[in-house]
């Protein structure tokens, strides 16, 4: 306002104290000095809207990108690294929840294949002892195959999985 102002008070001197001057109306002498401000103004904000418009979407839409590729690690059974992102962007609270959920999982997980090898062990020791025994019976047989077969279809789902030790530091 100040400059539009000092501009417009010049702007004015000049045209009244001119040697070779016509008297013009207010509006006739304001309006190429209003429309030069106007346009230097619109032309100053679209400026500074365009550099806060990027600013933000590179903090917002990067590390939208990444966790997209962390999801997509994860739906491959890959749950062996930390998602990280710069300490700055927006994302970081999800970022933190999508590392928590991850390192919950990949607990879990261990949790499970260590379960499933005692049951590997446990059920390689079934068929010797059944073997030995006389009174073995078709039932029980059946029952083990079924067992071994279990078994071995969850070492498979859990062989999915690429897992990280809960004590690794990323």
């Amino acid at each position: 306002m100040l400059a539009a102002y000092l501009i417009l008070d010049r702007r004015l001197e000049e045209t009244y104290y001119s040697a070779h001057y016509t008297i013009k109306s207010t509006g006739e002498a304001l309006l190429p000095t209003l429309l030069a401000l106007s346009a230097a103004f619109v032309a100053v904000l679209g400026a500074a809207v365009i550099v806060v418009t990027l600013y933000v979407s590179h903090h917002i839409s990067g590390p939208l990108y990444a966790i997209r590729r962390y999801l997509e690690s994860i739906s491959r059974g890959e749950l062996d690294f930390h998602p990280k992102l710069r300490d700055d962007d927006q994302t970081t609270a999800l970022t933190e929840s999508l590392a928590h959920a991850l390192e919950t999982l990949n607990t879990r997980l261990i949790s499970i294949r260590g379960s499933a090898d005692a049951v590997r062990e446990a059920s390689a020791k079934l068929p010797r002892h059944l073997e030995a025994a006389d009174a073995t019976n078709a039932e029980c047989r059946r029952d083990l195959s079924e067992l071994l077969a279990r078994e071995d279809a969850l070492v498979r789902d859990l062989e999915f999985f690429r897992l990280r030790a809960p004590a690794e530091k990323p």
